[in-house]
């Protein structure tokens, strides 16, 4: 197929593979040991001009910022594309921490680049702070602004996960701001999520491109050159959409299934989020067409870049998904991007096995996995964990993730439709159980 050969780690890493077997498992498998195609006859999302044109529409909205113009326009949009195959669907208000700012750049004498602060970062009151740069190396950084080069050649220890304890520390140094540059594969900025939007840290953080930080290493001297920083912002209180759905089951008193998509980030992210809507849109109408016995949920959540925020407050909302026994399947970021490097996850031994079985099927190799209960880096998949006893979790990276580069060049319409037939697998293989 197409674009399988794409998901660089899947073809020969190794593959966590259960004995124990169960309903789920028996179904993937005799998909993958005789694939019926009549099993996907009649599903116009699994259409490769269909996924097309909704990819394509989803970027075209815009910057896909929560609670941005285009988060709430392609929130009715995919409201919109569910009627169209049946399924009702509405739009969960939540509240969120919107983050605006003003000016946001790095000037010396005779230029400036512009940049974004880390949502969760500090901020500079108006006209910025002046100081002298140095580099990550400086043993003292007190009242200077740091130019975080090592980000370049993989240092993390500014753009991970749990930055806040090491910002925090460069803070009682007394560094007083950070320029963090960082790239894809053109030299576009990559942003970093907010991870930390509800308990941010005191130092201001401006994220620059690849590109501007040769400018500016062009342009000064580190070490002695006096630079003005404005990350001038604050934070408000706004509100976004979440889109959900569900789809009956015969039973109405059964627990539920949900289906989990996120649907907000940086830039048009087409190949992280776009590709992903695509999928969700074409199991919620292939469901919808098989009146299953247990209600399935689907949720396409905002605030993914903000913690997490629509899933969050859907939890909170619905506490009784935590206290039943829901299984949830999470179709993760840049599952149809290009190049992509591809994980599963589940929170036990069967469920791994059964998604493992339903994705080879599909994909004609198999794909690394996590061992059982180990969520991965996935922030999505960890939130999941900890509300639910039973999740299957698909994610990917790509290189062109989180920045303007994530356009729709960068998706595999093919492989799109090969994650969309493997999610329904699994799916139809979780309903199965009873």
């Amino acid at each position: 197929m197409p674009g399988c050969d794409r998901l660089t780690a899947a073809v020969d890493a190794a593959y966590f593979s259960c004995q124990t077997s169960n309903h789920l498992t028996a179904h993937v498998h005799a998909s993958h040991e005789e694939p019926a195609l009549s099993d996907f006859d009649g599903i116009a999302g699994l259409d490769l001009d269909t996924i097309e044109r909704r990819i394509r529409a989803f970027e075209a909205y815009g910057n896909h910022r929560t609670g941005w113009a285009a988060d709430d326009r392609s929130g009715a949009w995919l409201r919109d594309e569910l009627k169209g195959v049946g399924v009702a669907g509405a739009l969960e208000r939540f509240d969120f921490i919107r983050v605006e700012y003003r000016n946001a750049r790095i000037t010396w004498a005779g230029g400036f680049v512009e940049g974004t602060p880390m949502y969760d970062g500090g901020f500079t009151d108006f006209g910025g702070i002046q100081g002298e740069l140095c580099d990550e190396n400086d043993s003292d950084p007190f009242g200077k602004i740091i130019v975080a080069g090592a980000t370049a050649r993989g240092d993390q220890r500014w753009t991970g996960t749990d930055v806040r304890v090491f910002y925090d520390d460069l803070f009682e140094k007394g560094l007083i701001a950070a320029v963090v540059p960082t790239g894809d594969p053109d030299g576009n900025v990559v942003l970093r999520d907010a991870l930390h939007i509800r308990t941010p840290f005191d130092i201001p953080v401006l994220q620059i491109s690849a590109k501007d930080h040769r400018t500016l290493s062009t342009a000064t001297m580190l070490g002695s050159a006096e630079v003005k920083l404005e990350a001038d912002g604050e934070r408000l209180k706004s509100r976004a959409n979440n889109v959900v759905a569900t789809v009956p089951g015969s039973d109405s008193e059964a627990d539920p299934v949900v289906v989990l998509v996120q649907r907000s980030g940086w830039f048009g992210a087409a190949g992280e989020r776009g590709a992903g809507v695509a999928i969700w849109l074409a199991v919620a109408e292939a469901i919808a067409k098989e009146q299953p016995h247990r209600p399935v949920q689907f949720l396409a959540a905002s605030g993914a870049e903000l913690r997490n925020t629509g899933l969050e407050f859907h939890l909170r909302a619905h506490p009784g998904l935590a206290k039943r026994s829901v299984t949830f399947l999470d179709l993760g970021p840049s599952l149809g991007a290009r190049d992509a490097s591809a994980r599963i996850a589940a929170s036990d031994a069967p469920l791994l096995e059964g998604a493992g079985a339903a994705v080879t099927s599909h994909f004609a190799t198999k794909v690394p996995a996590n061992e059982p209960g180990d969520p991965g880096d996935s922030t999505t998949a960890k939130s999941i964990a900890t509300a639910s006893p039973r999740y299957v979790s698909f994610s990917a990276t790509h290189p062109y993730a989180r920045s303007a580069g994530d356009t729709f060049d960068r998706v595999d319409l093919d492989a799109t439709a090969a994650w969309a037939r493997a999610a329904l697998t699994t799916l139809r293989g979780i309903l199965a159980e009873g």
